[in-house]
């Protein structure tokens, strides 16, 4: 009997389960597709590191898991909290018609396993297909190939998400069944006469509040773009805590100071049935303005991590296109133990011949660069950023965004290569030569927009450069922010790298490092396999650290192309999939939130839609005045959010443009388009369904 009325119950109000049921759903595939990925992973041909690097992000993406399950768990009591207030009078009938609490409880726990098992079961169904497609996302992440099609089931993932489920309904349902035992029979008959609490403030008082809240999130935006997240200090932290209160007090105070400015506006005010709507509206914000703010949090969170998380992607992506004219790499970091003056040059394919025997039999080609610096007599780079800033009459930290000042950001060091070496760089790339002269100079760069402004103004404004007695002519319009290489020579032309004429090398410089651009002589596998055994052999598995007492080298690293794609696809993977997982999942959690508290508004105003009826209100206007009120209430935590994302996201594309710069603006379009789709889906779900509550309730609406 019990199985049959919780059955029937769900029937009957399936469009109250719906956004309940939606929710799991789409939370169940999101945990299994995420989840999967070790045994999605299973049908790519992947090489060893790349295995190491799927296991590590399935480890990462576990962690995160939990927190997220934690956040679903909390939205699953919501949204039951939600169902038993719109079904009290029901649950005082079955009291008043002879059942027992127990029995009652009994319904209430049949009712949750249905609709939480048919949720698992479509959420596992539509996870399971989505991974699939999610499998061909991580092959074109990692490079790999997939030669025919193979299904992939995860039984893990499977089983870890139904124990994370099952002990989010256990919850639930312990939830639901303390929640009726502490009802009296008399409020539970008596629920549909009984209205919420409506909390009335002073209207002057909200106004002068709104506008200074508006006033506290200015001076937090100024004073965060001030700080320009250059370092987590006092004024960072009070930035945080402004736009924190201010977004607080906004919609503490909104629902009264837009009473205000709309009573103001007579006209508009008393048309249609924009009182009725704009009242409503504002006694929902004032009795949920705190959640409403959290949403908000939340929503910026969600935002900032799409669009964030997609843009550098790209940038990852971008610079690594242009890095693979190379096969591998060695890089040697000078023993500064020794005299540097001792050091001019050292030859790196004797070095690793001296190392490993079988060296020649590995490399065809290959090219090395010598990276100089002028240094004082206590080892301080003197030739520096701050050097030609100064030059130029302007503020270091102003062209580089990420550090706290201008002695930090003045004191990035500007090494200096010969012109043959940069020449032989540009020719592996395919580029022609530069014609350098006796004197000729230019700067060379990878580094943000800003970076390659200064330079190529200095290159314009100076085309003659004085430095340590020797006069030096700009060539080829003074700078280079085209060419772009692997390992430590990206590293070393993101601030400026000064190329200079070869027999116009400061007497000054002494040797800092260098790097040997390797090609193979045998086939890519043949080559790796033969690196491998170099790294394993020889080279310390790639790090090698020398003897400070007799050794002229610190530091050797070999390492591949390849290996760089893999670590490239490590953390594309990573941060496109946590991006997509975190944002989906608050995304969800926040537009469901919104949504069960606008159904319950409906719920709890079915009377007073009555009333409008009994007046004479058309269904037309009844539809329009709902339509309103629900999508200005999930429209104004977005646009706040919006904009707290639109200061935050400008401020991040500058401090992550110190290592090749990100497009913000690139990755919007997207992020625009998932939020409209979910946000916007249960927008229009809780619109049709809180539309259904109330005209099911008022038939006399027409």
């Amino acid at each position: 009997m019990y199985a049959k009325i919780a059955l029937g119950n769900v029937r009957k109000s399936i469009r109250d389960f719906s956004v309940y049921f939606l929710t799991l759903a789409i939370g169940v595939a999101l945990f299994y597709a995420f989840n999967s990925i070790t045994q999605q992973t299973v049908v790519l041909n992947l090489s060893d590191d790349s295995r190491a690097i799927v296991q590590l992000l399935a480890g990462v993406i576990t962690g995160v898991s939990v927190f997220l399950a934690i956040v679903l768990g909390f939205l699953v009591v919501y949204a039951n909290r939600f169902l038993i207030r719109r079904r009290k009078h029901e649950f005082g009938m079955y009291l008043t018609l002879g059942m027992t609490r127990q029995d009652v409880s009994k319904i209430i726990v049949l009712e949750t396993l249905i609709v939480g098992v048919l949720a698992l079961a479509v959420g596992l169904v539509a996870g399971v297909f989505g991974s699939q497609l999610m499998t061909y996302a991580t092959a074109r992440l990692f490079d790999a190939q997939i030669k025919e099609f193979t299904f992939v089931f995860s039984a893990h993932s499977c089983i870890s998400t139904i124990v994370y489920f099952t002990i989010m309904f256990a919850v639930s349902l312990l939830f639901n069944v303390v929640t009726i035992s502490r009802y009296k029979l008399i409020d539970l008959i008596d629920a549909d006469k009984v209205s919420e609490n409506i909390k009335v403030r002073n209207l002057a008082v909200s106004v002068v509040l709104f506008i200074a809240s508006l006033v506290i999130i200015g001076i937090s935006y100024r004073m965060l773009l001030h700080n320009g997240m250059r370092k987590m200090d006092g004024e960072f932290a009070g930035a945080t805590a402004l736009v924190s209160v201010g977004t607080l007090l906004f919609f503490f105070s909104m629902s009264g100071f837009l009473l205000r400015f709309v009573q103001s506006r007579k006209s508009f005010y008393f048309r249609g049935l924009n009182a009725f709507t704009l009242r409503q509206f504002n006694s929902r914000v004032n009795t949920a303005w705190l959640s409403i703010s959290m949403v908000c949090a939340m929503l910026f969170i969600a935002i900032c991590g799409f669009c964030s998380g997609f843009s550098l992607v790209e940038a990852i992506n971008a610079q690594f296109k242009a890095i693979t004219s190379v096969d591998a790499t060695l890089s040697m970091t000078v023993n500064h133990s020794m005299d540097p003056k001792s050091i001019s040059t050292m030859d790196l394919n004797e070095l690793a011949r001296s190392r490993y025997p079988k060296w020649d039999s590995l490399m065809d080609t290959s090219t090395q660069v010598d990276f100089y610096m002028v240094k004082d007599s206590r080892g301080e780079v003197e030739l520096n950023f701050g050097v030609f800033a100064k030059h130029a009459g302007v503020n270091p930290s102003s062209i580089y965004p990420g550090y706290v000042d201008d002695d930090m950001v003045g004191s990035l060091p500007v090494p200096i290569i010969t012109a043959s070496q940069y020449n032989r760089i540009r020719q592996i790339n395919g580029l022609s030569p530069v014609d350098f002269g006796q004197d000729g100079y230019l700067v060379w760069t990878t580094s943000n927009a800003k970076v390659i402004d200064f330079w190529k103004k200095y290159s314009q404004d100076n085309k003659t450069l004085d430095l340590y007695g020797t006069t030096y002519h700009s060539v080829a319009g003074g700078y280079d922010d085209k060419l772009r290489m692997p390992g430590s020579v990206s590293e070393h032309s993101a601030t400026g790298t000064l190329v200079v004429s070869d027999n116009a090398l400061p007497k000054e410089a002494s040797l800092e490092s260098s790097v040997l651009f390797v090609n193979y002589a045998q086939t890519k596998d043949a080559g790796e396999k033969t690196l491998q055994d170099a790294k394993k052999t020889a080279f310390g598995n790639g790090i090698l650290l020398g003897d400070e007492d007799k050794d002229e080298w610190a530091v050797l690293n070999l390492s591949s192309t390849k290996e760089t794609a893999e670590r490239t696809s490590l953390m594309t993977a990573a941060v496109t999939y946590l991006a997509l997982y975190i944002g989906f999942i608050l995304l969800i959690a926040c537009a469901s939130i919104f949504a069960l508290q606008q159904l319950s508004e409906a719920s709890d105003n079915v009377r007073a839609y009555r009333v409008l009826a009994e007046l004479g209100a058309e269904r037309s206007t009844v539809n329009r005045a709902l339509f309103i009120q629900i999508g200005v209430y999930f429209l104004l935590p977005l646009i706040v959010a919006s904009a707290h994302a639109f200061v935050a996201l400008s401020i991040v594309a500058d401090v992550v443009s110190i290592v090749g710069g990100i497009d913000i603006a690139s990755s919007l379009v997207g992020t625009i388009a998932l939020v409209l789709a979910v946000y916007g889906g249960y927008f229009l779900l809780t619109y049709f369904t809180a539309r259904s509550i109330i005209f099911r309730g008022n038939r006399r609406i027409s």
